[in-house]
């Protein structure tokens, strides 16, 4: 088993940290809202970090040292019936902290120390070992591994008495691996954690973001595939959401937040397939880096995060990209900006638009290549047909129409000016951070939403660009998902 080496400046939590190692990806999952955390500190000192990870964040192929994924997180806000924004959020935690490890009590949404330490903890079960112990539980010497033992299938008094699924096999409502209960687990290796984000002031939101009550069930899989090539290159994810809160909040948004690094990561694209609620990050040349031993060369992959399941029915209702900056259509600073995302607007509170880099500014002038009108989706291509993502209003411009779509090779194409720093502005590869959102939606109290998501890596074959797979690859895991994976 790989590990990871953890150092800390002065850092309030260090967050519990594993990994899925099942297939042809290796993940590292943080337990607290956040994955894939920064590869090391070493190129990125002068940015603060506190936290350094010694090891690849999202590594495909396994063993290779290569990685397609800086940063992944969860940001979710709502309005209570006074309008109040409340919301949670992470990207790097060199700013402070909106998650910490734990259920929440079911009467007043709150969680004191000794919980949040004793679920500060992944617990991390593969289908062999789950198989092991239905069959020899009960035999002299066999040894039931730590995380069947204490698999987290109650909480105490005052919080919720199910929270880990499990399978009660003589149906008295009460998990005991003595009487031969086991984890109800998702795919032949699982991750399951739970957090919060009321156990103490919102600091990476800027102490902005009033505290929403949300308690999060985590369950990250895969599938030990070698003859199923798209199985064998997907990991899972499935969200349960609890509103431990008395608040009913409305105009609710989840966003799955991505700091794309296809190997060197400032030459990457980013782009959209409306259809299949997907977004996406594909390297904007043909090779990527300059053969350095951790970019893959001639054969970057694209890596695909797929919408498989969202509140209430929903898809992706949204995807938009941000730059690496400060200004309106750079990094969120505020619990206010990052909403704003959500909802598909910049941090000035202007929608996005149509083509070109969809930027409004403040003075409501159109940046390079904006056509209108407002959108909800950046770069789909072809995929919006029926312009979904305007309204069924077709775009201005020409789009949509006689070959003619919006992406970032047509923007670059459209108006080329790289930035010579490699940064990619206004137009050109560059370091690529993307939104996928869901919503709105209503989130009364006590109720419980439920998301599924995958990640999914997609390689060229001898005869066709990764580009070109990429949506048999979707579609591959959504039939598989529909069917319960059967085989």
């Amino acid at each position: 088993m790989m590990l990871c080496v953890i150092g800390f400046a002065s850092v309030a939590q260090q967050p519990p940290i594993s990994h899925l190692e099942i297939n042809n990806v290796f993940p590292t999952i943080l337990g607290d809202g956040t994955y894939f955390v920064p590869q090391k500190s070493i190129n990125y000192g002068d940015e603060g970090y506190d936290t350094y990870y010694n090891c690849t964040t999202w590594e495909v192929p396994v063993g290779s040292g290569k990685q397609t994924v800086f940063q992944h997180a969860l940001w979710f806000g709502g309005l209570d019936a006074s309008e109040e924004l409340h919301l949670a959020a992470y990207r790097y935690g060199n700013v402070g902290q909106d998650y910490w490890s734990g259920p929440l009590k079911t009467s007043d949404g709150s969680i004191d120390r000794l919980t949040s330490m004793k679920y500060h903890h992944i617990w991390n079960l593969t289908r062999a070992e789950i198989e092991q112990f239905i069959a020899n539980h009960g035999n002299a010497g066999y040894q039931v591994p730590d995380d069947i033992l204490t698999w987290p299938a109650h909480g105490d008094a005052g919080y919720a008495q199910d929270l880990a699924p499990f399978v009660d096999v003589n149906n008295d409502g009460h998990y005991n691996p003595n009487d031969g209960d086991y984890p109800d687990i998702k795919g032949d290796q699982c991750l399951f954690f739970i957090f919060n984000d009321a156990f103490k002031p919102h600091t990476e939101s800027s102490f902005e973001g009033v505290p929403i009550g949300l308690e999060v069930h985590a369950m990250v899989y895969a599938f030990n595939a070698p003859n199923d090539e798209v199985l064998n290159n997907t990991v899972f994810v499935n969200y349960k959401l609890y509103n431990r809160s008395s608040n009913d909040y409305h105009n609710t948004y989840l966003g799955l937040w991505t700091d794309w690094d296809l190997g060197y990561g400032w030459d990457d694209y980013v782009g959209c397939d409306v259809q299949r609620n997907s977004c996406f990050a594909y390297n904007g040349t043909p090779v990527d880096g300059e053969e350095q031993p951790w970019t893959y060369g001639d054969n970057p992959p694209v890596q695909v995060l797929s919408i498989l399941n969202g509140p209430d029915g929903l898809g992706m209702t949204g995807f938009m990209y941000h730059n690496n900056s400060n200004a309106d259509n750079g990094d969120p600073q505020d619990a206010q900006a990052y909403y704003f995302y959500l909802q598909g607007r910049w941090k000035n509170g202007h929608h996005m638009q149509y083509g070109g880099n969809a930027f409004i500014d403040y003075n409501g002038d159109p940046g390079i290549g904006v056509v209108g009108p407002d959108c909800n989706y950046m770069f789909p291509g072809d995929s919006d047909p029926d312009n979904i993502g305007t309204g069924g209003i077709a775009p201005n411009g020409g789009y949509n129409t006689n070959g003619k779509f919006w992406t970032e090779e047509e923007c670059a194409e459209s108006y080329p000016n790289p930035d010579p720093d490699g940064w990619g502005y206004p137009f050109g590869p560059g370091d690529r951070r993307g939104l996928a959102s869901v919503g709105p939606f209503n989130f009364p109290s006590g109720s419980m939403k439920e998301l599924d998501y995958a990640m999914i890596t997609v390689w060229k074959s001898n005869s066709q660009s990764a580009m070109e797979r990429k949506g048999e690859f979707i579609d591959h895991v959504k039939a598989m998902f529909n069917n319960g994976f059967a085989k």
